[in-house]
């Protein structure tokens, strides 16, 4: 079958479409004919080395199709049926790909109308975005939010999201002014750069501070953020798109009353599959009822190291979605 693959870690160059092995399905899972798939920011991460893969690998953490198979004791599916699914391990950009059951979600009920399209570009920042605001950020009516990366495509379903679970403030921060521009429809009251935080923090909150920051950026942004948190509230880390971390003593976050949180989709899956459908189930529901709305550029084959060099170097427009069949 054919597949995106890549043999190396390194830029976009090191991508080809290349004939790999049909995968078959094990117990629990589920094989599925490939519709769509989403090519997510994660995917560069790993590609560049950034987190470790065994090699030969294939990206693709979401995607859209048809059951084709079903594993030993897998209920509540059948042949053909159409699905979003988050594979396991990977490899979606492919025409058949493996995915456990728990993260098959059927386009059916109250996502019968939902494009595969969308679902494809929505499935992993959908559910991340409710993951973060519900359980990592425990967003309360009224919250002064602001969300680091705006005008990425997390970021841009995270203004919406808070707007819609009730926040009072929504704020969005990005790199440059033609960043942030992009953004600033996505639901966000204002979305500055990240060099008018400190200047403007006081004034947009009343003085208090943010009760919630959603930190996907890492780096400098990541550094600014103690100081603009509101007493006793939340920093909640979801990336780090810079690949620069900082280092925090831990008596920091009880000498200045605040929280540290996180998410991360793939650390929910495995200790929490139920809690990630959930969620997951959710964002797509969002989505399908025009919450959520979502840009998505569909791309072939041939377009797949352009989009990953676009979402690395964030000139991407919107949501780059494979077309595989």
């Amino acid at each position: 079958m054919r597949a995106v693959r890549y043999t190396r870690t390194g830029g976009p160059e090191v991508l080809e479409v290349a004939e790999v092995p049909v995968p078959q399905p094990g117990e629990g899972e589920v094989a599925i004919d490939v519709s769509h798939a989403g090519i997510h920011f994660a995917d560069v991460m790993f590609r560049r080395g950034q987190f470790p893969l065994p090699l030969p690998a294939v990206p693709g953490l979401e995607v859209a199709g048809t059951v084709a198979g079903l594993g030993p004791g897998v209920t509540g599916l059948r042949v053909g049926q159409p699905v979003v699914a988050l594979p396991t391990g990977f490899g979606g950009n492919a025409e058949r790909v493996i995915a456990g059951v728990t993260t098959t979600v059927p386009l059916e009920g109250e996502l019968a109308g939902l494009d595969p399209l969308l679902a494809a570009g929505a499935a992993c920042n959908a559910a991340t975005a409710v993951g973060t605001l519900r359980g990592a950020a425990r967003i309360g009516t009224g919250d002064r939010v602001l969300v680091l990366g705006a005008s990425g495509g997390l970021g841009l379903l995270l203004g919406r999201l808070a707007r819609a679970y009730g926040a009072a403030l929504v704020v969005g921060a990005a790199s440059t002014v033609q960043r942030a521009a992009r953004a600033a429809d996505a639901g966000y009251d204002q979305v500055l750069v990240y060099g008018e935080l400190a200047d403007r923090t006081s004034e947009l909150t009343d003085g208090q501070g943010f009760d919630v920051i959603v930190d996907s950026v890492g780096g400098e942004p990541r550094e600014q953020v103690r100081g603009l948190l509101a007493v006793l509230g939340r920093h909640v880390v979801i990336g780090n798109a810079a690949d620069r971390d900082i280092t925090l003593d831990a008596n920091q976050v009880w000498y200045d009353s605040f929280t540290l949180a996180g998410y991360n989709l793939g650390g929910v899956l495995a200790r929490r599959p139920d809690l990630l459908r959930a969620q997951l189930e959710e964002g797509l529901r969002l989505v399908a009822d025009g919450t959520l709305p979502l840009d998505v550029e569909e791309i072939g084959w041939d377009g797949v190291a352009e989009a990953h060099r676009r979402l690395e170097n964030r000139t991407a427009s919107g949501k780059y979605v494979l077309r595989v069949r």
